[in-house]
């Protein structure tokens, strides 16, 4: 497979795609987010009453299930405020970022299923590991499940549909060269995932790992025109971090089960870690073999 179907993500870009353009496009995008997640929180106030929105702001570590939920569900945000940007200062219509709504749907249904067997490998894992604790009762796992894979699914097609969709094409479109588009965005990507203050001397590491999966996730993308497999394969890898296993103690309100060690212990973190890049590259061939069917 090569990249000529990127043209059709591509070719909507070139009309609008100075650089300027791109940039205020993305100062614009972080504003108008910003903006809604604050209209959010007091429309949350206003619905939910003060208490409540200060009781879940006051737990640390994102680690109840409403928490999560709620957190997911603000991405929602981030995907009106890309489509916006991308209107108004591209003139472009949204659905030109995801690869039309048809095309990109087929192909993430297609991915998901070629996914089926590396989810249920990790589910194995899960099952026979006997390190792992229990975090949330399977009963209430259950229940909440359907909420956790909606709103997981809003929080991976937005982060796609701002780097790999918009991002990604509007630098395609400028002629660069492939190494520019897929690792700019990526490298932007997973600075945004720095957090020293967590994770500690492992920072850096997350930091690479992420720039990781985005060069994977804009390779998916390009190889296919659409954005279906990328959003298939970010939404496989991050219900294994966000509902199967997580931390107790760092985003782990929805998770089955939890690891034995807290987010700050470094060296156990940084032990984990190419567990998970094995991981990820598995759901990224399996992704990759279902587009070839």
């Amino acid at each position: 497979m090569s990249y000529e179907p990127h043209e059709s993500l591509v070719a909507p870009a070139r009309e609008k795609s100075d650089i300027l353009r791109l940039i205020v496009g993305l100062v614009a995008t972080a504003l108008l987010y910003v903006v809604m997640l604050m209209l959010g929180g007091s429309l949350a106030s206003i619905i939910m009453g003060d208490a409540w929105v200060q009781r879940a702001a006051m737990t640390p570590g994102l680690t109840t299930p409403a928490q999560m939920l709620t957190i997911l569900a603000s991405f929602g945000f981030m995907i009106a405020a890309v489509c916006l940007a991308v209107i108004l200062l591209h003139h472009r219509h949204p659905v030109t970022i995801l690869g039309g709504w048809r095309p990109s749907g087929a192909q993430f249904l297609r991915s998901m299923r070629g996914l089926i067997p590396y989810l249920a490998l990790i589910g194995a894992f899960t099952f026979f590991a006997e390190d792992l604790q229990s975090n949330l009762s399977f009963s209430l796992w259950l229940s909440l499940l359907p909420l956790t894979l909606f709103f997981l699914l809003i929080q991976v097609s937005a982060e796609e549909l701002l780097f790999r969709g918009y991002l990604q094409s509007q630098l395609a479109a400028r002629g660069l060269h492939k190494s520019i588009w897929i690792l700019l965005p990526s490298v932007l990507f997973g600075l945004l995932h720095y957090d020293p203050t967590v994770m500690g001397e492992a920072a850096p590491w997350i930091v690479i790992w992420t720039i990781g999966f985005g060069i994977l996730a804009a390779d998916l993308t390009a190889r296919s025109g659409t954005l279906g497999p990328a959003i298939a394969f970010h939404f496989a890898v991050n219900f294994m971090a966000i509902a199967l296993i997580g931390f107790g103690d760092y985003l782990g309100g929805l998770t089955l089960y939890i690891y034995p060690f807290s987010v700050t212990e470094t060296e156990r973190l940084m032990s984990y870690l190419p567990v998970d890049a094995i991981g990820m590259l598995l759901a990224y061939l399996s992704v990759r073999l279902a587009l070839r069917r």
